[in-house]
Order: structure tokens, then C-alpha cells, then sequence
């Protein structure tokens, strides 16, 4: 395999979970406008995503969501081939030349967050803000993990919804700064 097309999977730590980044409706999974240096960026087709709970989320050490990109493309594209779920985008000062990661194949928990088992918590949980990728084998734990005790799709909601006026990522924290 090409060196450019290696999948790498990542982990991170939610800051806040508003219902914005990550974003589930009609079947869909997005992730788009809080993580646009890094994981949003690095992420292709086949990567996962696996987001656990700071501490502001109220579910600290837990697991938020993780889903499989099934692509990533632009904000522009991702409007035109899914119109009907890009409404959430509308009113943000989101680039429509933003990548945005999609995925029908997800487990999102939000505020019926999940706690792991004591081998994935190691693999998957980092100390701090920031991400870092994980490798396959603690990735297909995690799936074979969430495949025999959930059905893909969404398990919860938002712990923290979004505000009435939301900032560029959907976040409470002011101004128009990114995640």
C-alpha cells in the first residue's frame, strides 16, 4: 500500500459535546469545525474516530462516540450530496472548502456515554486535550467490543446541546475561535 494511503484511526478527548462536532442526524455521523488541524485533516476513508469525554462533558473517561470515515470531503461537496443533513452547518463560519467526515457507520453515546473495559481504557484513553492515533488491533477490539453489545447508530444525546447562539464550532466557550 502507498505510503499516502495508509489509515491511521485516532483518539481524542471531547472538550464539550453540543450536538455540533460530532453530529448525528438521519443516519449519519459528521465530524466538521473543531478539530480542523488535525483530525479532520488527517483522516480518510476507513480511519476511526473514537471521541471520549473530557472533563467539561460531564462524562469524563468515557466513551462519547467513535465511527469508521466513510469519506471526507468538503463542506461545499457534503452539501451537495446530502442536503437534507447539513442544516446544522447553517448560521456557522464554517469554509466551504472545510473538510467534513462522514460516517453511516457509527456509535455515538453523548449523554449515555460508555465506560470501557479496563484493556480499551488503556489503549484508547489519553490523559489530556489533543489526540493521538491508535493502531488497528486495539481499533478492531473497540469494534468487536461495540458489535456485540449495541447496534450501529445513535445511543444517546448531547450532554451539553448547543446554545441558542453558537460560536463557529457549536461549543458554549464565546467568540468565534475554533475548538
Amino acid at each position: 500500500m502507498p505510503k499516502d494511503r495508509v489509515i491511521k484511526n485516532y483518539t481524542y478527548r471531547l472538550d464539550h459535546d453540543t450536538g455540533f462536532a460530532p453530529h448525528v442526524a438521519e443516519g449519519v455521523c459528521t465530524l466538521c469545525g473543531c478539530k480542523t488541524t488535525t483530525i479532520e485533516a488527517w483522516a480518510k476513508s476507513g480511519s476511526w474516530i473514537v471521541g471520549i469525554g473530557g472533563n467539561r462533558t460531564g462524562k469524563p473517561d468515557r466513551l462519547i462516540y467513535a465511527m469508521e470515515v466513510e469519506s471526507n470531503s468538503t463542506v461545499a461537496e457534503f452539501r451537495r450530496l446530502f442536503p437534507e443533513v447539513t442544516g446544522y452547518l447553517r448560521g456557522h463560519k464554517i469554509s466551504a472548502t472545510a473538510s467534513i467526515l462522514m460516517s453511516r457507520r457509527f456509535y455515538y453515546f453523548g449523554d449515555s456515554a460508555i465506560s470501557l473495559p479496563p484493556r480499551l481504557r488503556q489503549a484508547l484513553i489519553i490523559p489530556t486535550q489533543g489526540c493521538r492515533t491508535v493502531p488497528r488491533k486495539d481499533i478492531d477490539r473497540l469494534v468487536a467490543y461495540l458489535e456485540k453489545a449495541y447496534s450501529v447508530g445513535k445511543h444517546g444525546d448531547p450532554n451539553q446541546p448547543t446554545p441558542k447562539t453558537p460560536t463557529k464550532c457549536g461549543c458554549s466557550r464565546g467568540g468565534s475561535k475554533t475548538c
